[in-house]
């Protein structure tokens, strides 16, 4: 039956839409549907001249997500999409979106006793996926800020929503695994852990919802590994480093090497609310973090500094671009190619042996 939906929903699909779009709403009906699809059954959903062609896969990551204070009152009167109107087309036009969605989803009022707690009406999530938004991860110190009913709050308005998400989880299975997809004819997985976390309570256990914790090198490393064994590329998303630090900490570097030696082919960082630099390792890209995406007016100067980064595969090559934006007055604005110059040039400085040339990432060497 749900071959014959998805096949009658494709034909509708190519006579209201243009191609890119057509292509990425058919595999989201695939990946996207309530009941789990086997690698067999996507491969038939899934038309053969959508899966079987050379053309590169992008795939979009961005920072934090967090939509509380003077959001609310901005969505709450302009709309859900209001904040994403710059960057929307960009994002629907890659094969993939993923965001750190670092508010929980919930109307809990029992917060965890932390100095910032952060949540979101449900209804909020409209404007994530009318942006394009296919992924979220939960894996950061936010997702628990109303304890383990804001955590199952957040997963069960995901999944009503139709997005996917990484890094937590009703229990250490879920949140530890990774979330397949098929782009282009290639198999991708993402996975996604926190390095920083309020207490080991936010754990996730056998028994209990929680975190994906990445604390633990040698987890994350033999859970890489494993993922790497049946599938074309891992993407990790880390949730680690120090606030307002524009460079790295040494062992940030350290464990993306591991990482990517464990089979790892890009690593994508948040937390620091800033933008940090680039770096390539054995031909992987690492991109230490990607500050804030969507945040509240207070912030200013490097934290409203943001960007769309682009993890493009071609050819068994995986690369990286970005694309500078601005939060300002709670949307993401377009600054101009001035400022696309000023903030290409400081992260060139802040990175490792790369340079920036139309906004693609290069190795130096």
């Amino acid at each position: 039956m749900k071959k014959i939906i998805s096949f009658v929903l494709f034909i509708f699909l190519m006579g209201c839409s243009e191609p890119a779009m057509v292509e990425k709403e058919v595999k989201n009906l695939a990946l996207k549907a309530d009941d789990v699809v086997l690698e067999k059954d996507l491969d038939e959903t899934v038309p053969e001249f959508l899966r079987k062609h050379s053309e590169p896969v992008e795939i979009i990551f961005v920072g934090d997500v967090m939509m509380e204070m003077s959001l609310k009152n901005t969505i709450n009167s302009k709309g859900v999409d209001y904040p994403f109107i710059h960057v929307k087309d960009d994002i629907l036009q890659a094969d993939y979106a993923v965001a750190n969605l670092e508010t929980a989803i919930t109307t809990s009022n029992n917060s965890y006793a932390k100095q910032y707690n952060f949540k979101s009406n449900p209804k909020k999530l409209e404007g994530l996926v009318n942006a394009g938004f296919d992924l979220v991860s939960l894996a950061n110190n936010h997702t628990l800020d109303y304890q383990e009913e804001g955590l199952l709050d957040t997963i069960k308005y995901l999944r009503e929503y139709g997005i996917e998400y990484i890094g937590a989880g009703k229990n250490s299975e879920e949140a530890y695994a990774s979330h397949e997809v098929l782009l282009n004819d290639q198999k991708v997985k993402f996975l996604a852990f926190s390095r920083v976390l309020p207490d080991v309570s936010w754990y996730a256990t056998k028994d209990k919802p929680g975190i994906a914790s990445g604390y633990q090198e040698e987890r994350v490393i033999e859970i890489i590994e494993k993922e790497k064994e049946n599938t074309d590329y891992v993407l990790v998303y880390m949730h680690w480093g120090i606030e307002r630090a524009s460079r790295p900490e040494p062992y940030q570097r350290n464990y993306a090497k591991k990482m990517i030696d464990a089979g790892a082919d890009a690593i994508i960082g948040a937390h620091p609310h800033v933008l940090q630099g680039f770096e390539f390792y054995n031909g992987k890209p690492i991109a230490y973090s990607l500050g804030n995406f969507l945040f509240p007016d207070y912030i200013t100067g490097p934290t409203a500094e943001t960007g769309l980064l682009s993890i493009i595969i071609e050819d068994g090559e995986v690369k990286m671009k970005f694309n500078p934006f601005y939060i300002d007055n709670d949307v993401i604005v377009d600054k101009g190619d001035d400022y696309r110059k000023r903030m290409y040039k400081y992260l060139e400085g802040i990175s490792y042996d790369i340079f920036i040339e139309d906004g693609e990432i290069k190795p130096i060497n």
